[in-house]
């Protein structure tokens, strides 16, 4: 059981820094004039917008909670991967409703060309598959765990 603390601890460390980068960096990123505070977008859309960021933060943060004090990480991950998901469902059926991945009137932001949201939520989505199935290894391998 020894040798499971270190591994559960980096485990805790990784999914925690994935948590914070989904739950925390897009509000950071959209409470400025290309999203939030835009004056093009009609006040309910600001407010879905300011709805989504509230209810994104206080996930991570019970998330975090549970990484911390339940010693739990398989329902942060999940979380982790359902909001993955949800970009996934926006972006694969935008054209039904009418979205995309860049507002007109907003900035473009690219990395090594690709979409900067496609580009990290593609990052994103790939570390919390590698995290689920390190924490599959070290939480329910009869060799670490005894």
């Amino acid at each position: 059981m020894a040798e499971a603390a270190p591994a559960r601890t980096v485990l805790k460390i990784f999914v925690s820094a994935i948590t914070i980068f989904y739950g925390f960096v897009p509000a950071l990123a959209d409470l400025n004039e290309t999203h939030l505070l835009n004056p093009l977008w009609s006040e309910h859309a600001r407010f879905h917008t300011a709805w989504f960021l509230a209810f994104t933060a206080g996930v991570s943060g019970t998330a975090l909670f549970l990484i911390w004090r339940r010693d739990e990480v398989f329902i942060p991950i999940t979380l982790g991967l359902m909001f993955s998901a949800g970009f996934w469902a926006a972006t694969l059926f935008r054209n039904a409703y009418g979205g995309a991945l860049v507002d007109s009137n907003g900035h473009t932001h690219t990395i090594a060309g690709i979409e900067s949201n496609t580009f990290l939520f593609s990052v994103v989505s790939i570390l919390l598959v590698a995290t689920l199935v390190a924490a599959i290894r070290i939480y329910r391998s009869p060799s670490i765990n005894g």
